[in-house]
């Protein structure tokens, strides 16, 4: 891991005492020389860059730390929506009532022939008229349309 990869959070504290820094600073910002007041106005310019980093970084951290925790409650309410799902499940299937299946009639075939005693089961029905073949139907077809053509 890289020693600068990483960063340190200071607390900020306000001092009721002068900052030697700031002192420095100040004094630099008053001196003649342009490059002086130059440099001490540079020095201030990073340093409040620095202390916006410093502030943003941390409010990163305390948004992460906040998605970590909403995830880790919300797992745990997953955890206990597939628990409560899974004893529901359980419950249904061991019940007095089963699940209806089918296409949604509760009658068994054997009431439902009772009920229509001149139908057959679907498999067994023949059908009421001859179909022809298609070959026939083709030629049936063409020779008419020749005879009008002639």
């Amino acid at each position: 891991m890289d020693v600068g990869a990483e960063a340190i959070d200071v607390p900020v504290v306000p001092l009721t005492f002068s900052n030697p820094v700031q002192e420095i600073l100040d004094g630099a910002t008053a001196h003649p020389a342009a490059a002086v007041r130059n440099r001490a106005n540079r020095i201030t310019a990073d340093l409040a860059e620095l202390t916006g980093r410093r502030d943003t970084e941390a409010a990163q951290r305390e948004a992460e730390e906040k998605v970590v925790r909403a995830k880790a409650e919300l797992e745990r309410a997953q955890e206990k929506l597939r628990t409560v799902k899974a004893n529901t499940r359980t419950a249904t299937a061991a019940g007095p009532i089963a699940a209806r299946t089918g296409s949604g009639s509760s009658r068994t075939r054997e009431e439902l022939a009772a009920i229509r005693p001149g139908r057959e089961p679907p498999a067994t029905r023949s059908p009421t008229r001859a179909r022809c073949p298609s070959e026939l139907a083709y030629h049936a077809a063409h020779q008419g349309s020749a005879r009008k053509a002639g």
